[in-house]
């Protein structure tokens, strides 16, 4: 290190160095220009403009646009869509966290394609997999066919262009987001802590219980932010699979669009989104932080 340390401060200390200390400064201060100016220029501008029309735009400073938003059929369509990504967030969660102690503790050939199978179905088009579960979830789909053949049902179920289709659809797309979440912080766990604990004399469920699960916790509550942020923000399954029954603040916003074609009333809708979205992460970052989203835990 001393070595290292001396070379670096002769060649600064020379002309040659010195111009060439100037000419890293210049290069680095360049790469970090571009993609702050592309930032400014694709997110800060844009977002800029929503906030500007959502106090008025054109016609002058207001907040109008907001005092509508408290009106009863906006407060029941943000409550229901928060209730809406909550339940799609438990159910992800307490499907995902089995399947990733399992990709994470067995190793086979079977765990690696299904990790393959996870993140080849992120690859696949919202739409089309929207789409497929009407076909699945029909009348006259596989489903109900199942369902009457085994004698379980005497009638088709109305299992889509409702809540129900709305819930499968969404914990369909989003289970592998929490599934892929999961996965590396249960992988990252010690086994030898486990097996202590067992040695020690405590039984399987206690060990689960105050052991393994504790220490999967960051990875559980990050997969639960991330699929619930995204719950909040979908629009094409609730409005393919709920057949105009089932409406969420974010199709408020297209009707605000397109019907009502009130720019200054949607922004503000937009807005508060958005801010109920980052209440969440800061909400988040008090209990865990938002680095463990990326892996690296508080020291």
């Amino acid at each position: 290190m001393g070595n290292a340390t001396s070379i670096s401060h002769s060649i600064t200390d020379t002309p040659g160095g010195a111009d060439w200390e100037t000419q890293r400064r210049r290069v680095t201060v360049t790469l970090l220009v571009v993609p702050i100016a592309m930032m400014a220029l694709l997110f800060l501008v844009p977002l800029g403009y929503l906030v500007w029309l959502s106090l008025g735009g054109p016609s002058g400073p207001n907040v109008n646009s907001y005092r509508q938003l408290a009106a009863p059929v906006y407060l029941n369509l943000a409550y229901y869509t928060l209730q809406l990504a909550f339940i799609v967030t438990v159910a992800c969660a307490v499907i995902a966290y089995p399947l990733a102690y399992l990709l994470a503790n067995i190793e086979s050939a079977v765990s690696r394609l299904m990790i393959v199978g996870l993140v080849i179905s992120l690859w696949l088009s919202v739409l089309a997999r929207t789409y497929s579960w009407i076909i699945i979830l029909q009348r006259n789909g596989v489903v109900n066919d199942l369902l009457q053949q085994a004698g379980i049902t005497s009638k088709p179920l109305p299992l889509v262009y409702n809540e129900t289709g709305v819930y499968i659809g969404m914990i369909h797309i989003l289970l592998p987001y929490m599934g892929m979440t999961l996965y590396p912080t249960l992988r990252a766990i010690d086994g030898s802590l486990v097996r202590s604990a067992l040695s020690l004399g405590a039984s399987p469920w206690t060990t689960f219980r105050r052991v393994y699960f504790p220490l999967s916790l960051s990875g559980l509550v990050s997969g639960s932010i991330l699929v619930f942020t995204m719950a909040i923000g979908f629009f094409v399954t609730p409005a393919i699979l709920g057949g105009g029954r089932v409406n969420t603040i974010v199709m408020a916003i297209q009707n605000q669009v397109q019907v009502l074609v009130d720019l200054p009333l949607a922004a503000a809708t937009s807005v508060v989104l958005l801010l109920v979205s980052l209440l969440i992460l800061v909400v988040y970052e008090r209990i865990a932080g938002v680095e463990r989203i990326f892996g690296k835990g508080r020291q």
